[in-house]
C-alpha cells in the first residue's frame, strides 16, 4: 500500500514537469476541514488538471474530535469541475485514502486474564477512507482578474472502515482556497 501511495504522489507531482510547459503552475489548496462540521481540522493538497474539466488531487489532512479521536489522512481523488464564464464553479469527485486515528480522551486501559488493569500504548488504528465530494460553492478569480486564486466550500462525505466491522460515515465541511503558484 505504501508503494502505491508513493507512486501516485510522485506521478501527480511530476506531471507538470513531464509536459515541458513554458510556465509551470502548481495549484496548492489549503482549507479548513471540519469533520461533522464542528470538529476542527486542516487540509493541504495539490491538484493537477489532466483533461479539460477533470483533475487529480492528492491531499493530506487532520482533524480532532475532542475527547474521542484525532485523525490523520492521506487521500487521492478524481474530480470533475465546471467553471462558468463569470467565475462561479462547482465540482463533484470521489477519492480513496488512508486514515489513521488515535484516541485522545485520556489513557487507554486493558484488562488481563487475572483482572488487573494496565495502561495500553496508543498506537492508533488504521482505516480505509473512501470519500465523495460535492462542491456547489466555488469561485475562480482567474476568469475575470489576474488573481491566481480559487475559493471553495465543499461537503465531503467519507467513510472509516473498519469500524466495528462496518463502515462509519462522516460528513465534513471543507472551506478554503487554491492558490496557483507559477514559476
Amino acid at each position: 500500500m505504501k508503494k502505491v501511495i508513493v507512486f501516485i504522489t510522485l506521478a501527480v507531482l511530476s506531471a507538470n514537469f513531464i509536459y515541458g510547459q513554458d510556465k509551470r503552475v502548481v495549484p496548492i489548496n489549503i482549507s479548513y476541514f471540519g469533520e461533522t462540521l464542528v470538529h476542527p481540522g486542516i487540509l493541504i493538497g495539490y491538484e493537477n488538471t489532466f483533461y479539460r474539466s477533470f483533475n487529480f488531487t492528492v491531499s493530506m489532512g487532520t482533524y480532532t474530535h475532542q475527547r474521542n479521536h484525532t485523525g490523520l489522512f492521506l487521500d487521492a481523488g478524481l474530480n470533475w469541475r465546471h467553471t462558468f464564464p463569470i467565475g462561479y464553479s462547482m465540482e463533484f469527485g470521489f477519492g480513496l485514502g488512508y486514515l489513521h486515528t488515535w484516541a485522545n480522551g485520556g489513557n487507554i486501559y486493558t484488562v488481563d486474564d487475572a483482572g488487573d488493569a494496565s495502561i495500553k500504548q496508543n498506537y492508533g488504528r488504521p482505516h480505509f477512507m473512501p470519500s465523495v465530494k460535492l462542491g456547489l460553492l466555488g469561485w475562480d478569480f482567474r476568469n475575470k482578474t489576474d488573481i491566481p486564486l480559487r475559493l471553495n466550500a465543499d461537503i465531503i462525505v467519507f467513510g472509516r472502515y473498519p469500524f466495528n466491522n462496518f463502515i462509519m460515515p462522516h460528513v465534513a465541511l471543507n472551506v478554503g482556497g487554491t492558490y496557483y503558484l507559477s514559476f
